[in-house]
């Protein structure tokens, strides 16, 4: 069986969304992906909601800048978002505890 590509994992990010670990939480979550090929999109999630959307969001909470590799790896579970982070793979701006808190927000893409 053949690997997801970046656009299935990215459009099929709702669908991994654990709503009880984001209850009460309102974030916009921008991915700025680099590489081939380079991809923004932002995620909305409101409460126990989750939708993905095209472009760049004028306001995000967060803002994640990664190769589509690694974004790949770390949907598909085999890279930690902390691992990215101290290989220099994974950079953000916004706070640091809602960084940590997304791999509990999001289950690894199958």
């Amino acid at each position: 069986m053949s690997s997801p590509t970046l656009h299935q994992i990215i459009d099929a990010m709702p669908s991994r969304f654990n709503p009880v670990a984001a209850k009460g939480l309102a974030a916009i979550l921008q991915f700025r992906i680099d590489g081939n090929p380079a991809v923004d999109f932002h995620a909305i999630i409101d409460n126990d909601q989750c939708e993905t959307q095209p472009g760049v969001h004028d306001n995000p909470t967060l803002t994640l800048k990664m190769s589509s590799s690694t974004y790949v790896d770390m949907a598909m579970g085999r890279l930690s978002g902390q691992e990215a982070f101290f290989k220099r793979k994974l950079r953000y701006e916004g706070p640091i505890t809602l960084a940590i808190r997304l791999h509990k927000l999001f289950r690894p893409a199958a």
